[in-house]
C-alpha cells in the first residue's frame, strides 16, 4: 500500500517518499500531514497495517524531534480507531527526501542464529 498520498510527489510502496524534506508546509492543501503543536506530524487515512492513522516523529541524529525538512530519522506510529498502537516503522532519510523503513513487527525480527 502506498501511503499518505500528497500533490507533491507519487508513493512507492515501502516509502514515504514525499514527506521528508517536502518543499510543501503541512498548512496547505497540498501537504497529506498535519503539523500538530507538539511538533508531531498527523496523517487521517488508511494505513499500510490497517490503521486508521499515523503520528509521524521526525527527529535528527540526536534524538531530538525537528520539522520534517530537517529530519534524519523518522518514527511513525499506526494507530487503530481506539487510538491504540498497531506498528511502528522506523526510517532514515536520504538527501533526496525518501524515508526508507523498518517495521516493528515481530515478523521482521531476525533470531540470533540468521544474525551470525
Amino acid at each position: 500500500m502506498k501511503f499518505p498520498v500528497c500533490e507533491y510527489a507519487e508513493s512507492e510502496a515501502g516509502f514515504y517518499s514525499q514527506c521528508a524534506s517536502c518543499p510543501i508546509d503541512s498548512s496547505s492543501s497540498g501537504c497529506a500531514l498535519d503539523e500538530l503543536e507538539d511538533g508531531t506530524y498527523r496523517f487521517e487515512g488508511a494505513t499500510p497495517n490497517g490503521g486508521i492513522r499515523a503520528l509521524f516523529y521526525f527527529r535528527d541524529n540526536e534524538g531530538h524531534q525537528v520539522k520534517k525538512r530537517e529530519a534524519i530519522h523518522v518514527e511513525i506510529h499506526e494507530l487503530d480507531e481506539q487510538g491504540h498502537l498497531m506498528t511502528i516503522l522506523y526510517g532514515m532519510v536520504d538527501p533526496e527526501g525518501m524515508i526508507y523503513l523498518k517495521s516493528s513487527g515481530p515478523e521482521k525480527a531476525h533470531s540470533q542464529q540468521n544474525i551470525q
